[in-house]
C-alpha cells in the first residue's frame, strides 16, 4: 500500500515527507527559514512518528526561499539535499546573488516600457520580511535529473520529473502507482501561478523565457495519471483536472487578449499590461508585466511576433505580418 504523505505546514509553505524502503524518510521541499520554523518542523515531525535526523533526502522543488530556505540546516543534519540543476546555484548563492537579480529585473522591466515612478513601486520588498536564507556549504546540494526514481515503503515509488517554467530547474515529484503528485507551485489550489523574469547565468546574462517551457510541463504533466496534488501552498486537490483545466484556460485566455491590443497596433508590454488592467495599482503592474512577457516570448517562438527597439530603447511588439493579416 502506498504510504500517504505526511504534511508539514511551516507559515504558508506545506512540505511533505514519505517513508523510504530502506529506512528513513524523503521530505518534497525543505520548508522556509523563519524564527522558529525548525523548531515547528521538528513538532510536527515527531508527530508523525519520526526523528528529523531520520531524513535521508530534502528533494526541493524550486529555488525560492520558502521552499529553499532550510537547505542549509538539512545540509547541517546530514540529510542529501537535490535541486533541478539550474535552480542549484541559486540556492547555494543563496542571499548574497539577491539584490544583483533585483536589479537585473528592474532593468528588464525598463527595457519593456516601465516608467521610473511606478517601478519604484513595482520592485519595493513585499511579503518576505521574516524569511531568511543562510547559504549552505559549496558543493553541497547535489543536482537530480529528470526521471530520479526513490524507492518507497508498501511499494510505491516516488519519480522526479522536470517541470521548467516557474523557475529554470522546477521540478515536481510523482507518487506512483497512487498518482499523487508533489506539485510545489507548479500548481496551486487557489491561483495560478506565474512564470517569472529569471537570468540563469548570473545578471549578466541574457533573461531565460519562462512561460513556453511552463506551458509545455503543465501539457506534459496533465497525461499522467495524477489523481491528487499535493501542492506547495494550500489543502490537497482531489480533483486535478480541474486545476489544469483552470491554468490553460487563463493562459489561452490571456493569450487572445494580448493579441487583440497587438492587432490595434505596435505596444510594449508596460503598455499592454495598463491596456489589460488600466485600474491595477502601481505595486502590482509588475506582476502583469511579467506575464504578458511571458507570453510575448510565447508568440515570439511560435513566429507570431516580432519586436524592436523604440528610438527611447524600449522594447516594442507588433504581431508578424502574417498573423496579423489573419487576424
Amino acid at each position: 500500500m502506498t504510504p500517504e504523505p505526511r504534511p508539514i505546514a511551516l507559515g504558508d509553505n506545506v512540505i511533505y515527507a514519505l517513508p523510504l524502503d530502506a529506512g528513513g524518510w524523503l521530505l518534497v521541499d525543505a520548508g522556509p527559514d523563519f524564527d522558529g520554523s525548525w523548531e515547528d518542523m521538528e513538532a510536527q515531525a515527531r508527530a508523525h512518528g519520526f526523528d528529523p535526523r531520520e531524513v535521508r533526502t530534502v528533494l526541493i522543488t524550486h529555488a525560492h526561499l520558502d521552499h529553499a530556505g532550510l537547505a542549509h540546516r538539512w545540509v547541517q543534519e546530514g540529510a542529501r539535499v537535490l535541486a533541478g540543476a539550474a535552480d542549484r546555484p541559486r540556492i547555494e548563492a543563496a542571499g548574497p546573488r539577491g539584490e544583483s537579480t533585483r536589479s537585473a529585473r528592474r532593468e528588464e522591466l525598463v527595457r519593456h516600457g516601465c516608467p521610473p515612478e511606478v517601478l519604484t513601486h513595482v520592485t519595493r520588498p513585499r511579503g518576505i520580511g521574516r524569511m531568511r536564507w543562510q547559504a549552505p556549504p559549496p558543493g553541497s546540494i547535489d543536482a537530480v535529473a529528470d526521471g530520479t526514481t526513490f524507492d518507497l515503503a508498501g511499494g510505491a515509488t516516488l519519480r522526479v520529473i522536470a517541470a521548467p517554467g516557474h523557475t529554470p530547474g522546477n521540478l515536481v515529484a510523482f507518487v506512483e502507482p497512487a498518482g499523487i503528485l508533489c506539485s510545489g507551485d507548479t500548481l496551486l489550489p487557489t491561483t495560478i501561478p506565474t512564470p517569472g523574469l529569471h537570468f540563469p547565468d548570473g545578471p549578466d546574462g541574457p533573461r531565460w523565457p519562462s512561460l513556453p517551457p511552463f506551458l509545455d510541463a503543465i501539457r506534459r504533466l496533465r497525461e499522467l495519471p495524477v489523481r491528487r496534488v499535493l501542492p506547495g501552498h494550500g489543502e490537497p486537490v482531489d480533483e486535478p483536472q480541474r486545476l489544469f483545466d483552470r491554468f490553460q484556460a487563463h493562459h489561452a485566455r490571456r493569450a487572445r487578449r494580448i493579441c487583440a491590443v497587438l492587432t490595434a497596433g505596435p505596444e510594449s508590454a508596460y503598455g499592454i499590461a495598463r491596456r489589460l488592467f488600466p485600474h491595477l495599482p502601481a505595486a502590482r503592474v509588475g506582476q502583469a508585466m511579467t506575464e504578458v512577457i511571458g507570453h510575448l516570448d510565447v508568440l515570439l517562438a511560435a513566429g507570431e511576433a516580432v519586436c524592436s527597439n523604440d528610438e527611447r530603447g524600449v522594447a516594442v511588439w507588433r504581431l508578424s505580418t502574417g498573423e496579423a493579416r489573419r487576424r
